[in-house]
């Protein structure tokens, strides 16, 4: 696992990528998910990229989903 420090510059943190675990240099902004006490950097636009690219479900997923009768219900006025 690679470490680095967290430093304040500007009243804000800050960490510094060691070049192992850079980000592309062609990222210029990013998002930052807090997930309880860690935090996750992706380059921003691409949070969902890695999860539409993850598994996808069976291919029996909900193949007897069970759903209720349409209802019907007045017009808007």
């Amino acid at each position: 696992m690679t470490q680095s420090t967290v430093f304040t510059t500007n009243k804000s943190q800050a960490v510094r990528l060691p070049k192992p675990v850079a980000l592309p240099a062609s990222v210029k902004r990013v998002d930052i998910v807090k997930l309880g006490k860690a935090r996750l950097i992706v380059p921003a636009e691409s949070a969902w990229d890695s999860f539409f690219e993850g598994p996808k479900v069976s291919d029996d997923f909900m193949t007897e989903r069970q759903q209720p009768a349409q209802q019907e219900r007045d017009g808007l006025a």
